[in-house]
């Protein structure tokens, strides 16, 4: 799981890690070139010393407390006992390192053939530690590091404001950073098509709303006239009843659908499942379709929406009259339902799916899951 942070805490982090990591790394190198020589003054020096010692300018051997030039036998006591521990090669310089301070040395051969060292020697008193001026620069350097960052915190820190305000206001405004342009650009237009939906949602529902409601409202009004009215003949009576069945049936799926388009208007509520199914069983059994509940007892109570259920369980029905053949059979379960029937094989053409999103959709507005398995037999298992 990712941490959430601000900039500023990220870049002053990361940004103070490499500061110190670099300062830490910089005195120690610096302290190695300076201990070590590696600008090659002490080895130009030696091989100085060394010429004028064979050249015969120098009388041998040269003791000082910074320079020894001679043989072993001469060489202080101190320096010998350090040379005796240490295997020193010819024509090579070596550092090594003492009680009181460095031994720079130089071996070469003489012109008795004995062995000739030339050795210079600093002591700790003499070569004071760059450490402080080392830290001292690292602080200077701090306040140009720490300005930089701030700089850069503060160009992003810009950029966000104005990111923040132009969403708040919807006003465009210019972006330094490609990267927050891009999002800017990226939450237009998400917010754009968010709109645009909602818009889309609104238009359908009073379409819906004022489109068909206003017909069936006309149509309820003349079936409740023709029943009104004393001679009309017998034989009518039953097309009146089956003309008041389907505006019914019309209005309730009406409802359902708006509602549906509307999901925040759904209120759910907690209702017992085996009623409704057994009054959907019966309905569909009076249009030819035979339906299996198998199971029931272990149905419980859902939060749902009463007329969307009933949407859901239309579709279900219409599908398995249009695509498939033979008796729905309907599994109860403990987390859900399975509607199963066998495929048709006349069935040639499929239709639009309008059904099957429509199932999707009660689903997800009741907080289940839909899935449809198809081979042989047609497969829609619900989940909640």
């Amino acid at each position: 799981m990712i941490k959430q942070q601000s900039f500023a805490r990220y870049f002053t982090v990361r940004l103070g890690i490499f500061f110190v990591v670099f300062i830490a790394l910089w005195i120690q190198v610096a302290t190695w070139v300076y201990h070590f020589a590696w600008d090659d003054t002490t080895e130009h020096y030696l091989y100085q010393d060394l010429d004028l010692a064979l050249s015969g300018q120098l009388s041998m051997p040269v003791i000082s407390d910074e320079k020894y030039i001679g043989i072993l036998a001469n060489m202080p006591v101190e320096f010998q006992h350090i040379l005796s521990t240490h295997d020193v090669e010819f024509e090579h310089t070596f550092l090594l390192p003492s009680a009181t301070g460095d031994m720079y040395v130089l071996k070469s051969e003489g012109h008795s053939g004995e062995p000739l060292y030339v050795i210079h020697f600093f002591s700790h008193q003499d070569s004071p530690s760059l450490l402080p001026i080392f830290l001292i620069l690292s602080g200077f350097m701090l306040f140009p590091t720490g300005f930089l960052a701030w700089r850069i915190w503060r160009s992003i820190s810009q950029d966000i404001n104005v990111l923040k305000c132009s969403l708040e206001k919807d006003n465009e405004h210019t972006i330094r950073f490609v990267e927050l342009a891009e999002i800017q650009s990226s939450l237009k237009m998400a917010r754009f098509a968010q709109r645009h939906a909602q818009q889309q949602e609104r238009l359908f529902s009073s379409f819906l709303s004022h489109e068909v409601r206003t017909p069936l409202t006309r149509v309820n009004n003349s079936i409740s006239r023709l029943q009104q009215i004393d001679d009309i003949p017998l034989d009518a009576l039953d097309v009146i009843d089956e003309l008041e069945a389907g505006q019914r049936e019309l209005a309730e799926t009406a409802d359902a659908v708006l509602l549906l388009c509307q999901p925040n208007k759904a209120k759910l509520e907690c209702k017992a499942l085996f009623p409704m199914l057994s009054r959907w069983q019966k309905l569909w059994a009076q249009r030819g379709l035979e339906i299996e509940l198998l199971e029931t007892e272990q149905l419980s109570e859902q939060s749902i929406q009463p007329r969307l259920f009933l949407l859901l369980l239309t579709q279900v029905a219409k599908n398995a009259l249009q695509h498939g053949e033979g008796k729905l059979t309907v599994r109860c379960l403990k987390q859900g339902f399975e509607f199963e029937n066998k495929r048709s094989c006349m069935q040639a053409n499929s239709g639009h799916g309008l059904g099957s999103k429509i199932i999707t959709q009660v689903t997800e507005c009741f907080g289940w899951k839909a899935a449809v398995h198809r081979g042989d037999w047609y497969l829609l298992r619900v989940s909640w």
